[in-house]
């Protein structure tokens, strides 16, 4: 058991807030206490952004976060930081549980229609450019048939993050449900991030500048091969979250030399 270092109190004045405060007679806050404290913080941010919508929902975790707080920091003798802070991991698992598979399936559909969105008429652009390529021999036909093969990295790049995201959230952390990725771009704006970096990519790769190869494929067929280039595309979106700084470090190496 452990004196309590603080006194708890509902805030009157702000919604769904908790004022902490130290007792005036405490020189030092028990570790325990302490770290109750910042995690109860944390977890009313969350659930204020998580419930913003549902005022029902919220009173009824702000309600069990205030006698946590109070239970495990308030007593005068009898103080169960532990136990509240065990509780509280219990009250986290169970919003994870109830509103993890809502979020992630969301996000999905959501980055799903996004990149829909800006790959199909880029899509359809590049289909009618090969059927005439096939049906139609001339230098302005032959350079644009080469030219959507580019158009194609920038497509399956797109296919590729979206694939990416469900391969790397298989689950949430409770943060990471009003937070969903820690970079904290938007979905249309990582898509085109990342499409940008798969086109520069792809110019790296025509001039071969930066030469892969898996099995007989290599990015030296990139823009002759329009399989390669899917391929290539869709490898890209999947390392989404390292082609940025990839290029980054192929930039300083360059320039460090000077």
């Amino acid at each position: 058991m452990e004196k309590g270092c603080y006194t708890v109190n509902k805030n009157e004045e702000i919604p769904f807030d908790i004022i902490f405060a130290v007792k005036p007679n405490i020189s030092q806050v028990t570790e325990n206490q302490q770290k109750l404290h910042l995690e109860i913080e944390k977890t009313l941010v969350v659930v204020r952004k998580l419930f913003e919508n549902s005022t029902i929902e919220l009173h009824h975790y702000f309600s069990q976060l205030l006698s946590l707080a109070q239970a495990g920091l308030t007593p005068e003798d009898n103080a169960q930081p532990i136990i509240s802070f065990n509780a509280l991991q219990q009250l986290k698992a169970e919003i994870i549980d109830k509103k993890s598979g809502e979020i992630k399936n969301t996000y999905f559909k959501t980055l799903g229609v996004k990149a829909s969105y800006l790959g199909s008429p880029i899509l359809l652009f590049c289909f009618i450019i090969k059927i005439l390529y096939y049906f139609t021999q001339s230098d302005v036909i032959n350079n644009l048939s080469t030219f959507s093969n580019f158009l194609f990295i920038w497509c399956a790049s797109l296919l590729g993050v979206w694939l990416s995201f469900g391969a790397r959230k298989t689950t949430l952390t409770f943060e990471e449900l009003t937070t969903i990725e820690e970079d904290r771009l938007e979905p249309t704006i990582r898509l085109i991030f990342v499409g940008i970096i798969s086109m520069i990519f792809a110019l790296l790769f025509y001039k071969e500048a930066v030469v892969l190869e898996i099995g007989k494929i290599s990015t030296k067929a990139v823009t002759t091969d329009s399989f390669t280039a899917i391929i290539f595309g869709i490898f890209l979106g999947l390392s989404e979250k390292f082609i940025g700084q990839k290029l980054t470090k192929k930039a300083t190496s360059l320039f460090e030399s000077i």
